[in-house]
C-alpha cells in the first residue's frame, strides 16, 4: 500500500475535478479554477492521510512535505487531464501551427 498511495491520491483528485465540473457546468467561467481546486484538494487529502496514518506516505518527515506531495499530485492530476483530452481531441486539419 505504501507504493500505491500517491496515485491514489491523484485519481481521486482527478476524479473531484471531473466532479467539480459536473457541479459547475453552466458557469464554464469557473473552469479556469480547476487546476487550483485539483491542487488544493490533493493538498488537503495529503495533510489528512499524513495526520492519520504517516506510514502510508512513504519517507515523509513533516506535514510541509505530505503539503508538496499533494500538491503535485493535484498538478499530477491536471496534467493526466490534458493529456487525455489531447489525444482524443479531434483535429481540424493535420497541419503544425
Amino acid at each position: 500500500m505504501i507504493e500505491t498511495i500517491v496515485p491514489i491520491i491523484v485519481i481521486i483528485s482527478y476524479m473531484m475535478g471531473e466532479i467539480y465540473k459536473v457541479l459547475f457546468k453552466n458557469h464554464k467561467s469557473l473552469y479556469k479554477l480547476i487546476p487550483i481546486f485539483v491542487c488544493f484538494f490533493g493538498a488537503v487529502l495529503s495533510v489528512l492521510i499524513y495526520k492519520t496514518n504517516r506510514e502510508l506516505l512513504f519517507n515523509v518527515q513533516s506535514i510541509w512535505d505530505a503539503l508538496y506531495i499533494g500538491i503535485l499530485s493535484g498538478a499530477s492530476a491536471t496534467s493526466t487531464n490534458q493529456i487525455i483530452k489531447q489525444i482524443f481531441k479531434k483535429e481540424k486539419n493535420n497541419e503544425w501551427i
